[in-house]
């Protein structure tokens, strides 16, 4: 299963649980809803790694060369 698809089911998953919890007050299902959430980002951060190497094998990139925004923005502050 991809980190997209994953994503897809957590929330999914949150969103049911979530009205168990809000709707008829069912406690377990906020616990339920609290994983779903934590799935749902350690997802997010893993499927933003997949799209930035994706990103960088369209450019042609090999990864770590150039600068980082963060460089970049530096020097052109120091010009």
């Amino acid at each position: 299963m991809s980190h997209h698809d994953k994503l897809v089911a957590a929330f999914e998953t949150y969103q049911a649980e979530n009205e168990k919890f809000q709707g008829k007050g069912v406690k377990a299902s906020a616990a339920r809803a609290r994983k779903a959430l934590q799935e749902i980002a350690g997802s997010c951060k893993e499927r933003r790694k997949e799209i930035t190497a994706e990103k960088e094998g369209l450019e042609g990139k090999p990864k770590g060369a150039g600068m980082s925004q963060d460089a970049a923005r530096h020097a052109h502050i120091r010009k």
